[in-house]
């Protein structure tokens, strides 16, 4: 009887132990995040990431603006995985004081005609991309490649008409953590 009660005073320190350590470890992994959304609106969203689960928020990087006051942005998710296919957007915004045309942009797979931009104007492009598997890299680079993880994708180059004159820069690039 004494050995039965020893054995289950064991199994109970033993439980109690593992329910603690899996309960502090539960709290160290979780990160909240707030960023803001990318569609202009301004407002703040609260991304919280338990366990290493998958956030679902958005990079929020302003772009690069040239010497007119052109901005190109480049948006994507922070996070994802391989074999993924992620939505991305083209954002140009004419922050000048004059009328740009022949707006277009393009990246090593897609291209898009904006058009015509007015002082104060932007227009949106959205863009699918897939993200590869490590085992696609391989068949395409050999055995000894890998996924690159931060993921990065370079951005996408603009051009334009101001005045008769064309202009060419490029937007920000940004990088994607594959959980």
């Amino acid at each position: 009887m004494q050995n039965k009660f020893i054995a289950l005073l064991i199994v109970i320190i033993i439980a109690v132990c593992g329910v603690s350590a899996f309960l502090l470890t539960q709290n160290n992994n979780t990160e909240n995040n707030n960023i803001t959304d990318n569609n202009g609106s301004n407002d703040n969203i609260n991304n919280t990431m338990k366990n290493k689960n998958m956030n679902l928020g958005n990079t929020n990087f302003k772009g690069n603006t040239d010497e007119n006051g052109i901005i190109a942005s480049l948006n994507g998710p922070l996070y994802s995985s391989e074999g993924k296919t992620i939505n991305l957007t083209w954002k140009i915004t004419n922050n000048g004081n004059d009328t740009i045309n022949n707006v277009s942009a393009e990246d090593q797979s897609s291209s898009h005609n904006f058009g015509t931009l007015a002082p104060g104007e932007s227009k949106i492009y959205s863009v699918s991309l897939n993200i590869p598997t490590l085992a696609q890299v391989k068949e395409d680079f050999g055995p000894d490649a890998t996924v690159s993880n931060p993921f990065s994708i370079g951005g996408y180059s603009i051009s334009y008409l101001l005045n008769g004159e064309e202009f060419q820069f490029n937007s920000n690039s940004i990088d994607i953590k594959l959980v």
